[in-house]
C-alpha cells in the first residue's frame, strides 16, 4: 500500500519533528542538537535533507551527502533515514529514497549507498525489496577525539 506524502527539503521549522524522529532511529537528539547539526549540514555543499509530510506533520526524513574517495568512484551516502513507526509499510521510505536517488542522478553520482545496523532486519528486507543490494558485511570502527576549545 502506498500512502501519499509530500516529500520536500527540510526547513528550520521542521527541527522539532525531526528531533522526535531521531529517537525512533535510536539516536535520541534534542531540538538544540538537531538545530546545530542542521545549520552545519546546510553550510556544506553536496548535502540534502528531505522530510516526508503527511497531514501537515513530518512523518519521516532522509539525509544524503556526497562521499568522495580516492579508491572508488564518488557516491551519495544516506546518512540517515527514518519513518515514524505509525507510518511504516506505507511507501514513505521509498518516496524519501526516490528523492535522494533523483538528487544524486542530477549531480552525476553513479551510486547510492547506506549503512544499516545488523539488528535492523526489517529495514534490510525493505532495502532489498526496493532494489538495494548488500555489498559487504563490514564493521564500522570509530574513535571519539578529545574536544578542542
Amino acid at each position: 500500500m502506498t500512502m501519499q506524502a509530500l516529500v520536500r527539503s527540510m526547513l528550520e521549522s521542521d527541527i522539532a519533528e525531526v528531533a522526535r524522529l531521531c529517537g525512533d532511529l535510536d539516536y535520541p537528539s534534542s531540538e538544540e542538537d538537531v538545530a546545530r547539526r542542521y545549520a552545519a549540514i546546510r553550510a556544506f555543499p553536496d548535502n540534502e535533507i528531505w522530510v516526508a509530510e503527511r497531514e501537515s506533520r513530518v512523518v519521516g526524513w532522509a539525509h544524503g551527502h556526497g562521499v568522495h574517495l580516492l579508491e572508488a568512484e564518488s557516491c551519495v551516502e544516506i546518512g540517515g533515514i527514518v519513518v515514524d513507526p505509525a507510518f511504516q509499510g506505507l511507501g514513505i521510505g521509498r518516496l524519501l529514497l526516490a528523492a535522494c536517488e533523483q538528487w544524486a542522478q542530477e549531480r552525476g553520482y553513479p551510486r547510492i549507498r547506506l549503512r544499516s545496523g545488523q539488528q535492523r532486519l526489517d529495514a534490510h528486507a525493505f532495502y532489498r525489496h526496493i532494489g538495494y543490494q548488500q555489498k559487504n558485511t563490514g564493521i564500522t570502527f570509530a574513535i571519539d577525539l578529545p574536544r578542542t576549545a
